[in-house]
Formats: structure tokens, sequence, C-alpha cells
């Protein structure tokens, strides 16, 4: 099974483009000796990377067009559901190659075989058991048990394969508050990243007494993520911050380009939770009850944002929220600031060996990203590019995600081979 990217906002101010990533200036991802230093500071291990270990015809590779492709109108199959690929939200694969995705404009979860015909719909609009308000996270467990999150602090529905109803719960509001009351604390509102036990992480919100955003400055909340076991003790995974934003007078828009922001994954065996401010290439890897084991570097220079990147980034944003705008204080704004730079990474997934994968950019478009690929022991194998901007789930060969139209929204779900083996993809 391989496990979600966590933390990555999906809204247009989160965008986080570096450069074009084939013309990405990187490290070359074979016919380098390997280089790491590993150190030991008060039992945590430091882990530092230098250069990639693939060796020459020993790096993985992905198919250049898509195995899988489900939605969108190409043909009679897909015009048959591409009605229900909208608005899409987690996207898995069950052991006989189907993939199970939530629609949160349908709000249900649907199923697909690989051919993208739809095989099944799974749960319905309401208030009862196995129905959802707002679905917000999906879980395959061992076994292809479909767990559903409901938004906020809503039911949470195990289902099987066919869709039948196996049990349904609920979780304790008062309970939860109770364990993660704290002065100068919001509460969390919601689940922000299940785990196969059936404990969850939150993130609550660190408000120091009459905080006010400085006006033209980007800004970022502090938070505190907590994982909630099942008699809802709290174990905290650290003080971290979220994204980037900028308050504006008059109003502006709250996004920057290459916003600096916290990810979160979880995954691997024994399981861990891997959490990084971007803010330097550096990720912590925590056991679920808030322990570090170790601390991932890896060496990057960093890569300056460019006149022509900013109004690239404004185009973008326009295409995205369908109308055009004022950008005249946000532009004063920015006049005022020390040049940026990009983050030296832009998101975290756990794939289904326990490998971390880390995003190190993507396209604006949303056509393609590049991610830096590490071992369990936090290794940096080296570096791919995916023919995706939002990747999902990855399993032992294959990458599954989402490609959107920015001008008409249409969204395909596509899934390419990923080859661990040293012959190219055919």
């Amino acid at each position: 099974m391989g496990f979600r990217v966590a933390s990555w906002s999906r809204s247009f101010g989160s965008l986080a483009l570096t450069c074009t990533v084939a013309a990405c200036d990187r490290p070359p991802t074979t016919g380098r000796s390997p280089t790491v230093t590993i150190r030991d500071s008060v039992g945590i291990e430091i882990v530092e990377n230098h250069t990639p270990q693939w060796e020459e015809g020993a790096a993985w590779t992905v198919a250049r067009t898509p195995e899988i492709a489900i939605g969108g109108y190409r043909d009679k199959i897909d015009a048959d559901s591409s009605h229900l690929v909208w608005n899409i939200g987690d996207v898995s694969v069950l052991s006989d190659g189907r993939v199970a995705m939530i629609s949160r404009g349908e709000r249900k979860v649907l199923v697909f075989e690989r051919s993208g015909a739809f095989s099944r719909s799974i749960g319905r609009v309401g208030r009862g058991p196995g129905e959802f308000g707002n679905p917000e996270h999906l879980q395959v467990l061992p076994g292809d048990t479909l767990v559903v999150w409901d938004f906020m602090f809503g039911p949470v529905a195990y289902f099987d394969p066919s869709g039948k109803l196996l049990r349904d719960w609920r979780i304790d509001v008062g309970a939860l508050f109770e364990a993660t009351r704290k002065p100068n604390q919001m509460s969390p509102e919601r689940v922000h990243l299940p785990l196969p036990d059936g404990s969850f992480i939150v993130e609550a919100i660190l408000v120091p007494g009459g905080f006010i955003p400085p006006f033209g400055e980007p800004y970022r909340v502090p938070i505190e993520f907590l994982r909630i076991d099942s008699t809802y003790s709290a174990y905290s995974l650290g003080r971290w911050e979220e994204g980037e934003h900028v308050y504006l007078q008059p109003p502006g828009p709250p996004g920057l380009p290459f916003p600096f922001g916290v990810q979160l994954a979880t995954g691997g065996t024994p399981l861990s939770v891997y959490i990084t401010n971007s803010d330097q290439y550096e990720i912590r890897q925590y056991s679920v009850n808030g322990g570090l084991r170790r601390i991932l570097r890896r060496t990057e220079d960093a890569i300056p944002v460019t006149a022509t990147d900013i109004e690239k980034w404004k185009e973008q944003w326009e295409a995205w929220s369908g109308r055009s705008q004022d950008w005249s204080s946000w532009d004063r704004a920015m006049a005022e600031l020390p040049p940026r730079i990009r983050p030296p990474l832009t998101g975290l997934l756990v794939d289904a060996r326990g490998y971390l994968w880390v995003m190190d950019r993507y396209r604006l478009d949303r056509t393609a990203s590049e991610w830096s690929v590490f071992d369990p022991f936090g290794h940096w194998l080296g570096t791919l590019d995916v023919p995706l901007g939002r990747v999902d789930w990855i399993g032992e060969d294959m990458i599954l995600g989402v490609r959107q139209d920015l001008e008409t929204g249409v969204q395909v779900v596509e899934g390419y081979r990923l080859h661990t083996e040293s012959e190219p993809p055919s």
C-alpha cells in the first residue's frame, strides 16, 4: 500500500513551482561517487547527503506516457464516467489494481477499473451509518478495507471492497478538545491525517496573545502537530510553522510566489512521521509517539525567484481564479521585501516500500514535478522527473496522481509505470 502526501494545500495560493522541471539546476543522478555523512547526536542519527547514490544505469525511471487514465473526454468509456471525476480528493489503489478515489464533488468513494471503466460507488450523502457530509480522507488498509473520514470530526466508516459497511465510529470531540487544550492554543478543527491503526494527527494553531498579522510582510502561523490515540492521549510531534501569507490593505492576494510551508507524511515499517518546515532541506523523522528518530539533510543551493517567475505566477493565479486581479497593493508590498528564494522542497510522500519521496519543485501549470528519493535509512538515492504536478500515491511499480486543466477544471486521474530496475521504460 502507498501513502498520501500530507499537508499539501491544493489552493492556488500554495503553488510552488520553482522552474521548468527539465531545466532545473540539480546534481546529476548518475556518474558520481556517493557521499553521505552519518553522525549521532544524543542518540539521534543525522544523515547529511551530499551527492546521490544511484550509479550509472541503476537509477529508477518513470514512464513518459500514462498506463492508467480515468476521466477526461477522449472516448466512449470516458464519456460514460468522466462526469464523476471532478473535485477529486485522496486517490489510492486496491490489491487487484482497481483505483479508488474520493469525489468531493459527488461526495462518495468511486472505484474504477484500470481501463478507466467505472466499477462502483461506495457511500452516499447523509448523516447515518456509512453516509458522508463531505468525505475528506480515504485509506486502503490490508484486505482492501476502505476507510473514509468525514470532514472536520465527522464519522469514520469502514467498508469492504464490495461497498458493504463493516463498522462506523465517531470521534469523541469533547475528549479530543480536552486532550489538546492548552493556553494560547486554538483547538484543532479537523483530522489532519489518519494513521493505519485508527489514530490520527491533528494540527493545533498556537496563538500568541494579541497576535496581529504584520502588514505587508510574509508571516507564518505557529502550529503544533499532535497524534491522538484510541484513548485520546495526545503525543506532540513538535512545533512548526504553517504556510506563508501576506496581509494587505487594500486587500490583495494573500498568497506568495513559491511559499515556504510545513509538509508532513507518514509511512514505513515501523511507522514513522516525517515533517519539515521547508525553510531548509531538512526533514525530521519521528516515531508515532513523538520520539525523534532521525534528521535527514541534503545539500541544495538556493535558487532565487526572478521577475519572470513572478509574472508567470501572476498569470497562473488569474487563470486559476478565473478573474483579473488588481496587483497594485501586492506589488507595493513585494517591492519592500528582500529578494525571495524558492523553498528547497515542497512536498513529502512515503511509498509502499517505505522510501521517502521529497518533491523538490513542480511546474506552475502542474504538468510535471521533480522528486528526490531517500531509502528507509535516509540515504539520498537520486532525483526523478515525474509527468504529474500532483502525486497522490506511489506503489512498488506505479505512480498515481491527478492532472487538471487550469482553464476548464477537467481532471484526469493518471498512473505512470515506475521502473526500479536498470532497464529503461518501454
